[in-house]
């Protein structure tokens, strides 16, 4: 006669109390915090920054002759930060200065950005920030690293962090040099280098 077969106690499916359901959901929920809460302050720190390009898109001055025409878009660059170039351009999407366009692009080396205004210079960014300043010495290109020391270091302005904020750097003598001129609106906001 067969026996009846028994459940295997280690296939068996248990109900689970209404309090360890709580606390698989607790800690699965403490998990993820700390997983997400890393990234979302990073694209939280992206949209400030993206931000502030816009701004300094405002407030600084080229040559005439930086432009071919009087309504010719500014160009926004972006190198060594792809991800970072889609939140800027989801930034500036419609918006003009002076009725100039803003268009921003990833560029993947220094000689695709010969018609740049501006320059965001990313952590990933090959070349080194030396040999961008070198690449970018008499050019009216308005240069920016995510790297504190740059604007003192030749560039014409970096992000830093203090206070748990992004603030930002500038060096009124590079962008002179470059023939741009900053507005003392956006030089108040700033921690002014040499």
């Amino acid at each position: 006669m067969p026996r009846a077969s028994q459940p295997d106690k280690d296939r068996s499916v248990r109900a689970a109390s209404p309090g360890g359901v709580a606390l698989v959901t607790i800690a699965w929920l403490l998990l993820a915090s700390f997983v997400l809460a890393p990234r979302a302050h990073a694209q939280s720190e992206d949209r400030v920054m993206a931000a502030f390009l816009f701004n300094f898109v405002r407030y600084v001055e080229w040559p005439k002759d930086a432009f071919d025409q009087r309504d010719s878009p500014v160009q926004l660059c972006v190198l060594g930060a792809d991800d970072f170039a889609d939140v800027v351009a989801n930034t500036v999407s419609g918006k003009t200065v002076d009725q100039r366009s803003v268009h921003v692009r990833a560029i993947p080396d220094l000689g695709a950005g010969s018609d740049c205004h501006m320059l965001f210079i990313g952590r990933d960014a090959r070349p080194s920030l030396a040999d961008a300043v070198v690449a970018l010495r008499g050019r009216s290109v308005f240069a920016i690293a995510d790297q504190e020391g740059f604007a003192s270091d030749g560039g014409i302005a970096n992000f830093f962090r203090a206070d748990n904020r992004i603030r930002f750097e500038i060096n009124p003598t590079t962008a002179k040099n470059a023939g741009l001129k900053i507005s003392s609106r956006l030089l108040r906001l700033a921690k002014v280098v040499e």
